[in-house]
């Protein structure tokens, strides 16, 4: 009887336990949480539907939640990440913004397509056929330094402006002494045939003046036989151009050039041998009647000798009109006019002018000294040098010291090289302490007569 009431007790107390079991919790398992997770089928298909699906989701995942507060199978969870991963994928109608981006690209894929490059390369090649012979060999091409201002009365001659630059300047040092000595030879002005060479060659840029050719001057025809044929414009006389092919006579040097020059200008042209007599010097008073005695018979053009004085003048070319000055050599003959020297500019253009000397700078105060022994025949202010001194040597040269802060000798006094003639400083057009040195070949300090001091100081 006991042992039945115990087995009857024990029946009880598990009916009761498992009537504390939900039937769910039992059949709960991993391919139950998969089956509530909404397939590809259930998922909207369009944007309009994922944005109205994400906010049934939420309500629905919240309310099966708290169905089943106790168990811990609310491992229901997983179902829960599910959500957020397509709420992301709610941002995607962000195609829409890009949906033009890729209209864009193809408006701008054919844009290179009017202008093929090909076309572009064609007319490249073309150019050189029939742009270039004009500038390239017109015996006439323009020079940089050089600019034409027009006149506001038409009736006024236009005004020629020479910038001096540098290339020019070098291109002066490689021909002149040949034009020097080939000039005094045949009676001509070695000026006029420097500026001649430098305009009709583009100060020795044109192709046909440079090697193998050295044609400085545009002569035609052939030279010893050699001649090289080049495309070029012409004038008919009435301004307008036209092009042709012509044969350019071609020399070994430039030597060689500036002889067959002179010759064509001593001798003329076949009908009439004094065609170019205006130009000697024995004909003329100066420079300037050869340049427009030139203008009309060596060029149509009507500013020819405007534009040969204009170079003349700016690159200080008549000293190529005598002998050539016989000048001191290195520390033997003359020194520098101070101690350490730094030179702070160099002589020829500077900016759009022309630096006639070569400048020192020194502190205010440092000595400075006669670079060679002479008589002072200048010691007063100028406007522009300021406190300076000018000393006459035995050597035909003459000295210049500018910008001093006292000069300390007087006109028509003696000084020896290295003599302290005055002391540093920055008077008249200077922007501070230094000394501007000339060297010129003759007391008159004209710009046609200076020369490079570091041509005759040491080295």
């Amino acid at each position: 009887m006991k042992q039945s009431k115990k087995w009857i007790a024990l029946a009880l107390v598990c009916s009761q336990f498992l009537t504390t079991i939900p039937a769910s919790a039992a059949l709960v398992g991993p391919e139950d949480i998969a089956e509530s997770t909404p397939t590809e089928e259930q998922s909207p298909a369009t944007p309009e539907d994922q944005e109205s699906q994400p906010s049934e989701t939420p309500e629905e995942t919240p309310e099966e939640t708290p169905s089943e507060p106790v168990n811990p199978p609310v491992e229901e969870v997983p179902v829960v990440p599910e959500v957020p991963e397509e709420t992301p994928e709610e941002p995607k109608p962000a195609p829409k913004p890009e949906d033009p981006k890729p209209v864009e690209p193809p408006k701008e894929e054919p844009k290179p397509a009017p202008t093929p490059k090909p076309d572009q390369s064609t007319n490249q090649d073309a150019t050189p056929e029939i742009a270039q012979p004009a500038p390239v060999e017109n015996q006439r091409p323009t020079l940089p330094e050089l600019a034409e201002s027009t006149p506001a009365d038409a009736n006024q001659s236009t005004d020629i402006e020479i910038t001096p630059v540098k290339e020019t300047w070098d291109f002066i040092k490689e021909i002149g002494e040949d034009a020097r000595k080939i000039g005094l030879e045949e009676d001509l002005y070695g000026s006029v045939m420097i500026a001649q060479a430098i305009l009709e060659s583009a100060s020795g840029q044109s192709k046909l003046s440079q090697a193998p050719y050295h044609n400085l001057f545009g002569i035609k025809g052939t030279y010893e036989g050699k001649g090289v044929t080049f495309k070029t414009q012409e004038d008919d006389g009435s301004g307008n151009l036209y092009t042709i092919d012509a044969t350019f006579r071609q020399y070994e040097d430039y030597e060689a050039t500036f002889k067959d020059y002179a010759k064509l200008l001593k001798e003329g042209l076949a009908h009439d041998h004094d065609f170019y007599k205006g130009t000697w010097k024995s004909e003329t008073d100066s420079y300037e009647d050869a340049t427009e005695f030139l203008t009309g018979r060596y060029a149509t053009d009507t500013q020819y000798g405007e534009k040969l004085n204009a170079l003349i003048e700016a690159y200080a070319l008549t000293s190529y009109d005598k002998e050539k000055a016989e000048l001191p050599e290195g520390t033997d003959e003359m020194i520098h006019p101070v101690a350490n020297p730094v030179v702070s500019s160099s002589f020829g253009p500077r900016g759009g002018g022309f630096h006639r000397g070569v400048d020192f700078a020194a502190p205010l105060g440092t000595p400075i000294f006669a670079s060679l022994a002479g008589t002072v025949i200048r010691s007063e202010y100028h406007a522009s040098w300021g406190n300076y001194v000018a000393v006459e040597h035995e050597n035909g040269l003459t000295t210049l010291y500018a910008h001093n802060n006292q000069n300390l000798v007087t006109v028509g006094q003696t000084v020896e090289q290295g003599e302290i003639i005055a002391s540093m400083g920055s008077t008249g057009n200077s922007t501070g302490p230094h000394l501007h040195f000339e060297v010129s070949l003759s007391p008159s300090l004209a710009q046609d007569q200076l020369i490079d001091p570091m041509t005759v100081l040491p080295k």
